[in-house]
């Protein structure tokens, strides 16, 4: 995991054409960071971003979210941000390009290129995730269809 100013070193932004290229096969991208809020309750911003631009069906967006939260073992929720929005992806030095939901609409109307994702945003706590909670580091991870 990262150093959260270590996050900030990035070294290129992708354009839409490697954004697609990086997003070949991927079903998900699960990311961590210390947030930014004053509730000690509430240690861990998580973002989850579903490779795809569809709107999730009402019936199944509580499903969805409750499968993630059982296998990364999340207790807590709070400030859920969720749908289809921005996302833009840089590189800094990691094996996997860095995701980011972009909620500035000034940050959209700049150069920076982004492609929509359906995206569950919050702040939270689970189990896990002690570098994140303990030593202020990031990450994220991706996961692959195992699909040809």
């Amino acid at each position: 995991m990262l150093n959260q100013k270590d996050l900030l070193k990035t070294e290129k932004w992708l354009n839409v054409a490697e954004i697609d290229e990086n997003l070949l096969n991927v079903e998900y991208i699960v990311s961590a960071s210390p947030t930014p809020g004053a509730d000690p309750s509430l240690p861990i911003h998580f973002t989850i971003y579903l490779n795809t631009k569809d709107v999730l069906p009402e019936d199944i967006i509580e499903q969805v979210f409750n499968k993630f939260a059982k296998e990364l073992e999340i207790f807590k929720v709070n400030d859920m941000i969720q749908g289809v929005l921005p996302v833009a992806f840089s590189l800094n030095g990691q094996a996997e390009a860095m995701p980011m939901v972009i909620l500035d609409n000034s940050a959209i109307q700049s150069e920076l290129e982004t492609t929509s994702m359906y995206v569950y945003d919050f702040e939270g706590n689970a189990k896990g995730f002690q570098e994140c909670k303990t030593q202020s580091k990031s990450g994220w991870t991706y996961s692959y269809s195992t699909d040809s």
